[in-house]
């Protein structure tokens, strides 16, 4: 047992390039948080089912999972602070509990960062057919767009990090902004008929043979990918401040927004109209601007979610690729996933792998599944692979401070969050994977299932390779 109070850094196997020492701040690490988290997207799009069991109470389940967001928060903050590095998770399990641990956590961010950039790429690409149609007549195959902004993303990373979080900031600005400016017009004109009310925030809203629970379920999955500025820990100045202050920084501003934006769906639809027209309602944030602004100002609005799943991919794409760059640096994956641009400082080989699995698999499986169905099998495929992820950062976090940091231990901060953290992400993966929804959303528990076993088989052959690395 060790009592020392200097962070331990993270373990390297090798003395090839690195990524870049202190070249971001703390706005870059809130930017990638929040760009992942793509506020936008999921507000237009995640409140649509929810309406369709907790009716006018989306407000209130976006309140309730935003208190349970923070709570994983904490653990990521308390261990980013400690050992930062662009590892994330699997740094932190691996320091936290043992290697073979932290070679399993790799294992599963592996397979929910390569899924969350065709999750994202899908719908975005499907959202852009439709709207050029729209405006311009053109029928353009999503697949085309698909392939474009692979490209587009892939250059990006590809030049660096900066470039890219600056291409994030300027799109998170524009989406986050024409949101605010509808939730202004929908207070002015219902507040000036008198239609604000308190009422979303009472559970008396929920329609009768609704679930509470799975609202707030869904609300709690809409803040997955909060974590990820820990990825930025070996990039980002003053990281042992610098990324516990960006974990929850993002978490707050995108806690608010939420909570602000499902009031504003929920008062500018019609309290009354959430259960049954809002929830089958494919666009119901176009409906609001077309009510309260006009054609164009809804058009704009159809613009802002669209680009928010590109700003969400390129997030995805530079915080994964530092994840597996890790892992491969580290020996556990082949040589070139730690393969690093020499004059760009990027995680070229990672970014590589990442933008050709988005083309391998978001298009087979957009074709074959339609684009939106593919968005919401692999949505909930990535979301079931990060949960246990939470869960074992939540452990981790509770022998690390125990067993390396003793004298910093606090009861609450370091085992009372981290225990309650557990038994509600726990609770949550089990309701998702027991239920998650029709064909062929039922087989993505097989699919989790296999590559847990996968993944168990794999460590046995590698267990001395891993304990060594």
């Amino acid at each position: 047992m060790s009592d020392a109070s200097s962070p331990v850094p993270a373990t390297t196997s090798t003395a090839a390039p690195a990524l870049g020492k202190g070249i971001l701040g703390l706005r870059h690490a809130v930017v990638i948080s929040v760009a992942v988290m793509s506020p936008a997207a999921s507000i237009f799009f995640n409140t649509i089912p929810q309406a369709g069991v907790v009716g006018a109470a989306i407000p209130l389940c976006y309140v309730i999972g935003f208190i349970v967001a923070l709570l994983v928060a904490n653990q990521y903050s308390e261990l980013s602070r400690e050992l930062p590095s662009s590892g994330s998770a699997y740094t932190y399990v691996r320091e936290g509990l043992s290697p073979h641990w932290g070679f399993l956590t790799g294992w599963l961010g592996l397979i929910a960062v390569a899924t969350g950039a065709p999750y994202s790429f899908v719908l975005m690409s499907a959202n852009i057919q439709a709207l050029v149609q729209r405006w311009f007549g053109l029928n353009v195959s999503w697949i085309f767009w698909f392939v474009l902004a692979v490209g587009i993303v892939f250059a990006l990373c590809y030049t660096g990090i900066r470039q890219s979080l600056s291409v994030d900031m300027t799109l998170l600005a524009f989406e986050m902004g024409i949101c605010l400016i509808l939730a202004l017009l929908v207070f002015f004109h219902v507040g000036s008929q008198g239609g604000l009310s308190t009422a979303p925030f009472n559970i008396g809203q929920v329609p009768k043979g609704g679930d509470l629970t799975v609202g707030i379920i869904l609300a709690v999955l809409s803040f997955i990918g909060f974590e990820t500025a820990a990825t930025l820990g070996e990039e980002t100045s003053n990281p042992h401040r610098n990324i516990p202050r960006a974990v929850f920084g993002s978490m707050l501003v995108v806690g608010v927004f939420y909570v602000l934006m499902a009031y504003v769906a929920t008062i500018g639809y019609g309290i009354n109209n959430m259960a049954t027209d809002y929830a089958n309602d494919p666009a119901p944030f176009d409906t609001i601007g077309r009510h309260f602004s006009g054609g164009l100002f809804a058009s704009i609005i159809d613009l802002a979610g669209t680009l928010s799943f590109f700003s969400a991919a390129l997030a995805i794409i530079n915080g994964g690729a530092r994840i597996i760059y890790t892992v491969g640096r580290d020996g556990l994956l082949p040589r070139w996933t730690a393969l690093t641009h020499a004059t760009h400082q990027t995680p070229i080989g990672a970014v590589t792998f990442l933008c050709l699995f988005a083309l391998a698999c978001g298009i087979p499986m957009g074709i074959f599944m339609t684009p939106i169905t593919a968005f919401s099998f692999l949505g909930t495929l990535d979301a079931l692979f990060i949960l246990p992820i939470y869960i074992l950062v939540n452990v981790a976090c509770i022998r690390f401070f125990w067993r390396q940091r003793r004298r910093q231990f606090k009861p609450i901060r370091h085992l009372l969050i981290p225990i309650l953290s557990t038994l509600l992400m726990g609770a949550i993966f089990v309701a998702a994977f027991a239920s998650p929804g029709p064909a062929p959303l039922s087989f993505v528990p097989v699919v989790v299932g296999l590559w847990i076993i996968a993944g168990l088989v794999l460590l046995w052959p590698l267990r001395a390779k891993i304990a060594d690395s």
